[in-house]
């Protein structure tokens, strides 16, 4: 059977298969590391963080392994033997070739622009290699060695049980516990391991939190009642950009199951003009904002992951062909790119996340939490979340500065040698405090997040208490007039809950009868406007409803107050008779954590505990990788798939 266009006739099967393309560049496999879900990527790496052994052969090394041993946690690092094998075999053509008269550089030569230089004593070429270099300063009144930085990279090589300060490990160097041999300085001193590890350990947390942002911002939809319509798949579908669907889809799932999201349909069914028709930029398109940040840490995940498996050494031995190829793989540009790319999109995950926090707590913006998200009984002695966002906006501020490149900073070193340099370490040293200033914004904001659910709740069970109040003031004086008749004012009832439906609950909470507060404003209004309609009859005593104004207000002062309070009070001890939304919802996992796993409280003006205490908290837990069980959890019904589009 003959195939057309390239085409192969498998054996046997008479069928025309595709030619099996060859991939020289490495574009295709570089494509296929990109496969699956963003999700399903970070699944993987937390699963690999929590294994026992990383055994390192040249090839399966990932960022979340490195994360791990770096974590000095109880993780073990094994040599493959097959890797053992090829590093004797490259360690025996080094001392061979320099025993023969063989000339390489590093081990027989001088460094960089000074490689002229001629020596037979490869040992000591390496020690003075380290002696040259240990040429930073600390400022802690003794010497300072750059070598540090890189002290428990060699603690294997070490014969001491520990190596515990840079002096201990300068001295094994200087004779100690091991002996440099030919080539192995110059291979320890490579910036590009020590930037690609640190890089790893970066991605491993700038991961995670993009998921996260990916969840909170879904919370951030339901605790502002918001339209969960921005998430159809068709909108996304439309614009191709897997990042922005997966993003889309994710939040999708969230608010599908949302308890929040049921209840704002319904309100809004039942009342579409309360709400403005879409939402602000920060919820409404915040799939299109986190989708290109996804992909750029994902690229960037896979840079460091092909680079920290690649060979960076120089020069390279290559012992089948017998020869010392010298080349510049030491050149960390991947990570340099890498780790701006990566820096740039926390940035723009922090400004996203600023963005939506400065709304929680605007109540011009909010549908009704209070200002600050208060939540003690006095918002005069009450200002809640102030604070918490004026050292939001510091953390932003500094997040965009640190967004500016570090590769662009290139300068010329080592007598021109060294004429372009990657800065690659130095741009991971950045992103890594970028990835500290977005914990702190995210657990701020879950913080936040938790604080306004909490509110939600108070609000639903007062609301529907003084619900209840008014409606039994309405019967008793409003229902019949004096002789027992019915009395036209009743008609009032339906008119006087939608306007307690309408109103906000902690803009009348502290104080719900005051005549300052719009609830008894728009109470009173309801009764005239069904006074003025009333025509002739308000002229007549038994069916005037102006002659039941003051009576009702009177009613309601005496019983209403007593009522909020008893709503607030069961709320507070655990009896309310409308439990909390949020256990109904996929994001439940994570207001667990924050408030049951972590015990961070509901915070007051009437309590002495800060919004910095509950904070610290939490961050303290993201350090410690606590909220990673609890962010999957949120998704784990997901099915990697948007909803289907009917």
């Amino acid at each position: 059977m003959e195939c057309e266009n390239g085409q192969v006739a498998a054996n046997g099967t008479g069928l025309c298969m595709a030619t099996p393309r060859a991939d020289p560049l490495n574009w295709g496999k570089a494509a296929e590391e990109l496969a699956g879900s963003h999700l399903d990527e970070v699944k993987r790496m937390v699963a690999e963080y929590r294994k026992p052994v990383v055994t390192i052969e040249g090839a399966s090394l990932s960022i979340a392994k490195v994360a791990a041993v770096a974590a000095a946690g109880e993780v073990m690092v094994e040599l493959d033997e097959s890797a053992r094998e090829r590093v004797k075999a490259s360690s025996d053509w080094v001392m061979n070739s320099m025993m023969n008269g063989t000339d390489s550089y590093g081990v027989t030569t001088g460094f960089g622009a000074t490689s002229h230089r001629r020596t037979k004593e490869g040992g000591a070429l390496q020690r003075e290699l380290i002696r040259f270099l240990n040429a930073g300063a600390f400022g802690t009144g003794s010497d300072g060695h750059m070598f540090y930085r890189l002290w428990r990279h060699v603690q294997p090589c070490s014969s001491a049980s520990t190596l515990s300060s840079k002096d201990t490990l300068i001295a094994g160097i200087h004779g100690g516990f091991f002996e440099l041999q030919p080539k192995e300085g110059l291979a320890m001193v490579n910036g590009t391991a020590v930037g690609s590890g640190l890089a790893s350990t970066v991605l491993f947390e700038a991961n995670i939190l993009a998921l996260l942002a990916e969840v909170i911002s879904a919370m951030f939809c339901e605790v502002m009642t918001d339209k969960p319509e921005f998430t159809d798949h068709l909108t996304h579908k439309l614009k191709h950009h897997p990042g922005q669907i997966e993003v889309a889809a994710i939040m999708e799932h969230i608010l599908e199951g949302s308890s929040y999201m049921k209840q704002a349909k319904i309100q809004g069914e039942l009342d579409p003009l309360m709400k403005p028709k879409q939402d602000r930029y920060a919820l409404r398109t915040s799939p299109q904002w986190l989708g290109p940040q996804i992909e750029v840490i994902r690229a960037s995940t896979k840079s460091i992951e092909r680079e920290i498996n690649s060979v960076n050494d120089n020069p390279l031995i290559d012992v089948s062909r017998g020869k010392a190829i010298h080349g510049g793989n030491f050149q960390g540009t991947p990570i340099g790119v890498s780790m701006d790319n990566t820096r740039l999109a926390i940035a723009a995950i922090g400004k996203l996340i600023f963005a939506q926090f400065s709304e929680l707590v605007n109540d011009l913006y909010n549908d009704g939490l209070p200002s600050n998200l208060s939540g003690g009984r006095n918002p005069s002695l009450d200002y809640g979340f102030k604070g918490a966002e004026i050292a939001m906006a510091s953390y932003c501020s500094e997040l965009q500065f640190l967004g500016n490149l570090v590769t662009n900073h290139v300068q010329s070193a080592e007598q021109h040698n060294q004429d372009v340099n990657s800065l690659g370490l130095i741009s991971s040293r950045k992103t890594a405090e970028a990835i500290e200033i977005l914990k702190l914004m995210s657990s701020t904001f879950l913080v936040a997040l938790c604080q306004a659910i909490d509110l939600r709740h108070i609000e639903e069970n007062v609301k529907s208490a003084v619900k209840g109040c008014v409606m039994t003031v309405v019967k008793k004086t409003l229902s019949t007039n004096s002789t027992g008749g019915l009395h036209v004012a009743r008609f009032c009832e339906k008119d006087l809950l939608q306007e307690i439906e309408r109103e906000a609950v902690f803009a009348y909470a502290d104080d719900p009868c005051s005549s300052n507060y719009p609830l008894m404003k728009k109470l009173r209004c309801v009764l005239v406007e069904r006074a003025l309609a009333n025509g002739m009859a308000e002229f007549d005593a038994e069916t005037s409803v102006f002659a039941k104004v003051a009576l009702f207000e009177e009613e309601l002062r005496a019983v209403l107050p007593g009522a909020v309070e008893a709503a607030r009070a069961a709320v507070e001890s655990g009896t309310a008779v409308t439990p909390n939304r949020i256990t109904e919802c996929r994001s439940y996992p994570l207001y667990r954590f924050v408030r049951e796993e972590l015990g961070t409280v509901f915070l007051t003006g009437e309590k002495t505990r800060s919004p910095g205490e509950e904070l610290n908290k939490v961050l303290v837990a993201m350090d410690q990788g606590k909220h990673i069980d609890a962010l999957l959890e949120c998704l784990k019904g997901w099915n990697g798939q948007p909803l289907p589009i009917c």
